[in-house]
C-alpha cells in the first residue's frame, strides 16, 4: 500500500499528526496540506510534517490519491461539495471525526460520482489542539473505527483498513450508528462530565482551583479541550449524547439517596461495582 499523494484538509493535532504517521511508514511520496491559515501551514511544513500546501483548496486535492478530512465536523459536508466538481482521478477520501451517523450517509451521497468514500476515526488525541503538538506516534496502539455502510467498496474498505493497521491502530469496523452510540458514552459523556465538574467548583469558589491534586487534574484534563469544536460533535451526536446524559445523572443520584439515607453499605456497594469496571481496562 502505497499513495502518490495524500492531501490532508486541515493540518492540526490529528491532520498532522497523519502526516508524520505516514512519513514515519513511508506510505506515500508527497503530503500536501490545506488549510485556512497560511501562518499554520508555512509553519507545518517547516517541521517537515507537509511537503506543500496550499490555500486554493482545488489545487491542493490535484492529482491526490488519498484525501483526509481532518477540519472540525461542521464544515465536512462544504468541503466535500466544494471539492467534487475538481476531482478527476476517483481519489479515496476518509475523515478523522468523531461524529459519524448521518453525516457517513451524506458525505456517501456528495461524493459517490467522484470518489470513493470511506468514514473513519482514530480515537486518539489530546486536550491540546494545533499542528505543534502533532506527533506520529499518537495512532500506535489506539483503537481506529472505520465505518463502512452497504454501498461502501470493498477494495476502498480494505484499504483504509489496512492504512491505520499500518500506522500502529487496532481496527474496529462498525456501522456509522453505532459508532455514534458507543461514542456518546466513552468520549462525549465524558468531556461533557468534565466541563460541568469544571464549572460546579468555580461557580462555588473559584480559588477552589488552587489546590486541586492529581485526581481533579486527571478527572477534567479533557475541559481545556477547544470548546467549538466539543460543541459542535455534541450538537450534531445530541439525541444519543441526551441518553448517556439521562443515564448518568440516574448514577448521582442513587449516590445522592445513599448519602441521603447515610446508607454506607448502599455507597460501598456502588463505588465496588465501579472499581471493578473501571480494572477491565487493565486487561485490554
Amino acid at each position: 500500500m502505497f499513495f502518490s499523494k495524500v492531501t490532508i484538509i486541515g493540518v492540526g493535532l490529528i491532520g498532522g499528526s497523519l502526516a508524520l504517521s505516514l512519513k514515519e511508514k513511508k506510505l506515500t511520496a508527497e503530503i500536501c496540506g490545506w488549510g485556512r491559515s497560511e501562518e499554520r501551514l508555512k509553519a507545518a511544513k517547516k517541521r517537515g510534517i507537509i511537503d506543500s500546501y496550499s490555500l486554493d483548496i482545488t489545487e491542493a486535492i490535484k492529482g491526490a490519491d488519498l484525501i483526509v478530512l481532518a477540519t472540525p465536523v461542521d464544515t465536512f459536508e462544504g468541503l466535500a461539495t466544494e471539492i467534487t466538481s475538481s476531482l478527476s482521478e476517483s481519489p479515496l477520501i476518509t475523515d478523522v471525526g468523531s461524529v459519524k451517523g448521518e453525516l457517513v450517509y451524506k458525505l456517501e451521497e456528495i461524493l459517490s460520482q467522484k470518489a470513493s468514500y470511506v468514514g473513519s476515526h482514530p480515537i486518539a488525541g489530546s486536550d491540546r489542539s494545533g499542528v505543534e503538538h502533532a506527533s506520529s506516534g499518537l495512532f500506535r496502539d489506539a483503537t481506529t473505527v472505520v465505518t463502512p455502510t452497504k454501498t461502501t467498496d470493498q477494495a476502498s474498505l480494505d484499504t483504509i483498513k489496512k492504512l491505520w493497521m499500518a500506522l500502529g491502530s487496532r481496527v474496529l469496523i462498525l456501522s456509522p450508528e453505532e459508532h455514534d452510540v458507543m461514542l456518546s458514552f466513552i468520549s462525549h459523556l465524558p468531556h461533557v462530565v468534565a466541563y460541568a465538574l469544571v464549572n460546579t467548583v468555580c461557580d462555588y469558589n473559584p480559588d477552589f482551583l488552587r489546590y486541586t491534586g492529581g485526581g481533579f487534574k486527571d478527572t477534567t484534563r479533557i475541559a481545556s479541550s477547544s470548546e467549538t469544536l466539543w460543541a459542535d460533535i455534541c450538537l450534531y451526536n445530541r439525541e444519543n449524547l441526551l441518553k448517556g446524559i439521562d443515564m448518568y445523572i440516574k448514577q448521582l443520584e442513587l449516590i445522592k439517596k445513599a448519602l441521603q439515607d447515610n446508607d454506607r453499605d448502599q455507597l460501598i456497594e456502588i463505588f465496588s461495582k465501579a472499581k471493578s469496571n473501571r480494572l477491565r481496562l487493565n486487561e485490554q
